[in-house]
């Protein structure tokens, strides 16, 4: 579930700094790599996927079917850079946190930190994601 969270949250924020032409983001075929390290596990999560990204699939209300029950934030951008903060109300409670992205183009970077309370104990999710662009959809 954190992966589909990151994931949207990528697309999100890439759809709306679409739209306002800041960070350029070239629709097609990508392959993420996301490193997820979580307070409570030994051990960071790595997973590795391949998406194909269209143009509508760039558009903030196309997205925002996806994005569950998170709100986006304080969004700021530079012509490469993106920072945010997020906050996702689930059924285990509410989940804060803050993230930044990097674009080229094709290739692009960044982080997500994550905390949320869980009964009782506190729980801290660091997120890191690298991705490139391999060329068009099929």
């Amino acid at each position: 579930m954190r992966y589909r969270y990151t994931l949207t949250s990528i697309l999100l924020l890439m759809a709306f700094n679409a739209q306002a032409e800041g960070i350029k983001i070239t629709p097609g075929k990508w392959q993420i790599q996301l490193t997820s390290t979580m307070s409570m596990m030994p051990q960071p999560m790595t997973k590795t996927m391949e998406e194909c990204i269209t143009a509508d699939q760039l558009s903030p209300a196309e997205l925002m079917k996806d994005s569950g029950n998170c709100k986006v934030s304080d969004v700021k951008s530079t012509s490469s850079d993106l920072t945010w903060n997020m906050v996702c109300k689930n059924h285990g409670g509410e989940m804060a946190g803050t993230g930044h992205f990097t674009s080229a183009g094709s290739q692009m970077n960044g982080s997500m930190d994550m905390a949320m309370n869980m009964n009782g104990q506190a729980l801290k999710i660091q997120t890191k994601w690298n991705g490139k662009r391999l060329g068009a959809c099929k």
